[in-house]
């Protein structure tokens, strides 16, 4: 039978350790296995990316490992993930975890490509200790701001919607750390299609934690 996957959950009929090679047929249980996995990697919502390298400067190198999780070493001013996007995918996610700034409360600065100007943005955050209304900033440069380290481990998830795609780079998503949180959106002022995303904390350098890149299936 023909898979019914993403309206129905399949249900294959399993051959028993005496069965013969036609009943269930095994020619017609290859065919159904190649058209459930043909089906999953067609319907499935996330998909992690494997790019082809890393780079960083300032410190011990970030690496890559064969699954696709960047390690962003220690020390390191900026890290650059190269083809994180592809045209694959339209739409993307970028998971951050653990890391920790060398500097107070720096931002979290980040370009595409070689691109320098035209990054517009808007980022506002919240001090956990502090009462009143949080502070929101806006950028219109040479860099996104994507949000505000604390003393010790940042994390946050960012969408990057259409970064290989000839249209403008939108992006929103969130982030926290043991000082502040927010939330951050913007977009970048070009049709170009990108291939690379760089990190870089505003000030000091940035050690320790992990960087994630998914696609998500149209």
């Amino acid at each position: 039978m023909a898979s019914s996957f993403p309206g129905a959950i399949d249900n294959f009929t399993d051959p028993l350790a005496n069965s013969s090679l036609a009943s269930p047929s095994h020619a017609g249980q290859h065919s159904d296995l190649n058209d459930a996995v043909e089906k999953i990697e067609t319907y499935m919502g996330l998909v992690k990316v494997i790019p082809t390298s890393v780079s960083s400067a300032g410190g011990t190198a970030a690496t890559l490992s064969a699954t696709g999780t960047v390690t962003v070493g220690t020390g390191n001013t900026s890290v650059t993930i190269n083809n994180a996007w592809s045209s694959l995918y339209q739409n993307y996610l970028v998971i951050m975890r653990y890391v920790v700034s060398s500097a107070a409360n720096p931002a979290l600065y980040v370009t595409l490509g070689g691109t320098a100007t035209g990054y517009y943005g808007v980022t506002a955050y919240w001090a956990y200790d502090a009462s009143g209304d949080g502070t929101a900033k806006r950028n219109n440069g040479t860099e996104w701001n994507w949000g505000y380290f604390g003393a010790n481990n940042f994390s946050a998830a960012w969408s990057v919607m259409n970064p290989n795609v000839a249209n403008r780079t939108a992006y929103t998503g969130g982030f926290a750390g043991d000082l502040y949180n927010g939330t951050t959106s913007g977009m970048l002022a070009n049709n170009t299609q990108y291939t690379a995303i760089t990190f870089a904390p505003s000030t000091g350098s940035i050690t320790g934690g992990t960087i994630r890149v998914y696609g998500y299936r149209d």
